[in-house]
């Protein structure tokens, strides 16, 4: 499939942030709950966590740090490399957890998270909540208590089957972002990560 990909400008993305925020106060409201701790997928999710938390007046942040790394060797692997879960005290049987991510692809770093959180805090109720999501990619609605995107982007789909679906068909490059950086991946390298 070729690569499509745009620029995403900053009015589009306030847009999926002011939605992503209506639905989660009114999910918050609905259910009286109050988020403890905004959990950022870093880096993606970071930017979109800090606009969810102004406008949801969410205070705490317990950052992920998950990467996909390409090792010298050629070995590809997604690793946690800051797990937050380890330095916070939460004094709550059952503390809400908000994982914010930009972009889910396939679900892998979201699910490492995931994991972490119900390791460390079987009763916790978590939320999820992303900018764009691949159409297809791995679903939490059965392991969590609210999953939602702003909008599905079907990259792996012809432009034909998105229109029909009703998916972006092009890769949205966020305005914080590059094109290289985000074609050529050179933040994924061994080299970058561990030295």
């Amino acid at each position: 499939m070729e690569e499509r990909i745009r620029l995403m400008d900053h009015n589009e993305f306030v847009g999926y942030i002011n939605y992503l925020a209506k639905e989660l106060e009114t999910y918050l409201k609905r259910n009286k709950l109050k988020v403890d701790y905004l959990v950022p997928v870093m880096r993606s999710g970071l930017v979109p966590a800090v606009y969810l938390a102004n406008k949801l007046n969410i205070v705490k942040f317990a950052p992920f740090q998950v990467k996909h790394i390409t090792y010298k060797d050629k070995a590809e692997t997604i690793e946690i490399l800051f797990n937050p879960l380890r330095t916070i005290n939460v004094g709550k049987k059952n503390p809400v957890f908000l994982v914010v991510d930009g972009v889910h692809c396939t679900g892998t770093s979201v699910e490492l998270c995931i994991n972490e959180i119900y390791e460390a805090f079987p009763s916790a109720k978590i939320l999820y909540v992303c900018i764009a999501k691949v159409y297809g990619s791995k679903e939490f609605k059965d392991q969590i208590d609210f999953e939602m995107s702003a909008y599905e982007r079907g990259e792996n789909l012809s432009v034909e089957e998105c229109r029909k679906l009703g998916v972006d068909p092009d890769v949205a490059i966020f305005p914080w972002e590059t094109i290289e950086g985000e074609t050529k991946h050179p933040d994924d390298l061994e080299e970058n990560i561990f030295f």
